[in-house]
């Protein structure tokens, strides 16, 4: 199989194919046999990965960073602009940061709270780059691992009804329809009037013929879910940090809570999935449940990374 990948930037998935999703899941379930044995492969020994992590994350850097050890890699990078040039007095700019990270590394993964900033670097950068969530606009990534997630537990993704449910603004909620709309699904956008999908992604979606419509609650359709992909409707900016937003959150209204009552009411199949990290949206005591799968979720950005890390480097 062709690899289109290789020595490409991975910035966004407009324009990404079925052929090109079915590769990178066929990968990681090579790649899973690595992470499963708790060892390490010689796959990328020669190569370096440079993490520019200009905001604050988690999981998506720890599973880029173990994804790359996982390969033999090596890594440089940061994970705090406020402990470099670019986030202290000099205000470096994002195209010298590049400049830079191209003599130091073999590929660069950027999160930045500027939407459309992984696309500016990669103008700049002559290694690939991979975009690592930009601002309010995509996260291709997590929503590659994300249909991976549903692909591993339903054994198939045709068929699929989706509901993604908070914050229509966030930006895996519009990585991931464009990659469902390369199957035969469903997708209802579920959110409070004010947190609406935004009309430019509802034209792309249409353009890349997503089968979907929007509810402002679960009811009438939560007995027909496959999948409820959840998200908070009260999420800090991207522009700010945890110790810069309002220490008392303001509570997530009812109908886009997920609780036990209402997956019980829901299909006895039905998955619960959410990106983390999650406040009063998501209670704990749904954990225990069988419909849980958001930390098995977490889990596989690892073998999802190591795949798309390998193929862009032809591996």
């Amino acid at each position: 199989m062709d690899n289109p990948f290789a020595a490409k930037d991975f910035v966004t998935l407009k324009g990404i194919k079925r052929t090109d999703l079915e590769l990178i899941f066929e990968t990681a379930l090579e790649m899973e046999k690595i992470v499963e044995k708790r060892t390490r492969a010689d796959l990328l020994h020669d190569k370096v990965l440079g993490v520019a992590f200009f905001q604050v994350s988690t999981r998506t850097r720890m599973s880029f960073e173990s994804a790359m050890l996982r390969l033999g890699g090596g890594i440089v990078g940061f994970a705090d602009p406020k402990t470099t040039r670019s986030g202290d007095y000099y205000s470096e700019s994002l195209q010298d940061v590049m400049h830079m990270m191209n003599g130091y590394a073999d590929a660069i993964v950027i999160r930045h709270p500027q939407s459309g900033a992984p696309a500016e670097a990669a103008t700049v950068a002559e290694v690939p780059v991979i975009n690592a969530g930009d601002g309010y606009n995509e996260h291709p990534t997590q929503a590659v691992q994300d249909v991976y997630t549903m692909l591993k537990v339903k054994g198939s993704i045709d068929g699929l009804k989706v509901a993604l449910v908070g914050d229509q603004n966030m930006r895996v909620m519009h990585s991931l329809p464009l990659a469902l709309a390369q199957y035969n699904t469903h997708v209802y956008f579920v959110s409070p009037k004010d947190q609406a999908m935004p009309q430019p992604w509802l034209a792309e979606f249409t353009k890349v013929g997503l089968s979907f419509e929007q509810r402002i609650d679960l009811e009438g359709i939560l007995s027909d879910l496959d999948v409820i992909y959840l998200m908070g409707t009260k999420t800090p900016s991207y522009s700010e940090g945890r110790t810069e937003v309002m220490l008392e959150r303001p509570q997530t209204p009812q109908p886009y809570i997920i609780n036990r009552e209402k997956i019980n009411r829901a299909k006895k199949s039905i998955i619960v999935m959410h990106p983390l990290p999650r406040v009063d949206e998501l209670p704990v005591d749904v954990d225990s449940m069988d419909a849980a799968f958001y930390f098995k979720q977490a889990n596989n950005g690892v073998a999802v990374r190591m795949a798309i890390l390998s193929l862009i480097f032809g591996r």
